[in-house]
């Protein structure tokens, strides 16, 4: 059927913010419910948990081929899961990730994510790292696709501590792809440094003026901050949605607009800088059989 008269599946709820969530369900994600802020969510899998938000199963890469698989059909018929887009391959230009060539990419794109574009779901782009080689990937993607692939949004990664440079980052995504934003990481994280990383109050005002760019950016639809677990692996704790026992804390709350509980300024031109940290470190996130593994690499 032609692409034109496909039947888009219809999004519910139109918040943008969603969940990176790797506990499955020894956390309890209904608590990010409360305001109604939280929509969607993601395990960087195939495999959905136990929730109402709207489920978005993510292709990972050439190790999740049989999961993939074997699984997507029962999850896209499920309608619990309410299911209306597909993430796909998890910084592909990373060793340590989904570690594929653009032109492996795009076999991989052609071959299991794309058939899913004929039954109404929008496809979100493989989500390269902040690294300056994340960017060329994608764009080498895109040459190497030609006409052959459709990508509705840009998926993409950010990770550092200048609140302003995130903005201008995004921008420049923006400009160069010309397709709405998912930003699906993200957090104040230093890794020029890693011994001076952003104190809580200074974690406040970054999430409070990302945030709420990102919530008035027409051009970003949506996005999911980096902690929403216990244990954040190696990225910063006070990055932390979540206390040690897995209850929602105040940043937490914060993240999903509870009165009270954000600063009062979401002026872009606040600085929280430590250090540029695009490069030469960052952060990469695997998830294998629901535990999260975090690993440094330097360029």
């Amino acid at each position: 059927m032609p692409s034109s008269h496909l039947q888009t599946r219809s999004v519910t709820n139109t918040s943008k913010a969603g969940l990176a969530w790797p506990n499955a369900d020894s956390v309890d994600i209904s608590q990010f419910g409360s305001t109604g802020k939280i929509s969607w969510y993601y395990t960087w899998s195939p495999f959905p948990t136990d929730s109402n938000f709207e489920f978005v199963p993510m292709f990972w890469g050439t190790k999740s081929i049989d999961q993939f698989s074997s699984t997507i059909q029962q999850t896209l018929s499920n309608k619990r899961m309410n299911v209306t887009a597909i993430l796909g391959m998890n910084e592909p230009e990373q060793a340590g990730q989904s570690n594929l060539t653009a032109q492996e990419g795009v076999q991989l794109w052609q071959t299991y994510v794309q058939p899913l574009h004929g039954m109404g779901l929008r496809l979100g782009s493989p989500a390269p790292s902040s690294a300056p080689s994340g960017k060329v990937w994608l764009q080498d993607f895109f040459t190497a696709c030609g006409t052959n692939c459709t990508v509705d949004f840009i998926a993409m990664h950010w990770y550092g501590t200048n609140a302003t440079q995130f903005i201008s980052y995004l921008q420049d995504y923006h400009d160069t792809f010309q397709k709405p934003l998912w930003v699906t990481e993200w957090s104040c994280q230093n890794y020029v440094n890693l011994q001076d990383q952003c104190s809580a109050d200074e974690i406040v005002q970054f999430l409070n003026t990302t945030q709420s760019f990102m919530d008035s950016a027409d051009f970003v639809e949506r996005y999911s901050w980096f902690g929403a677990m216990p244990n954040t692996q190696g990225v910063n704790p006070a990055d932390a949605l979540l206390d040690n026992k897995g209850r929602i804390n105040a940043l937490g709350q914060q993240y999903i607009g509870v009165q009270g509980n954000q600063t009062n300024s979401s002026n872009p031109n606040i600085i929280i800088s430590r250090g540029l940290s695009l490069f030469p470190f960052y952060s990469l996130v695997t998830v294998v059989f629901g535990v999260i593994q975090v690993a440094f690499f330097m360029l």
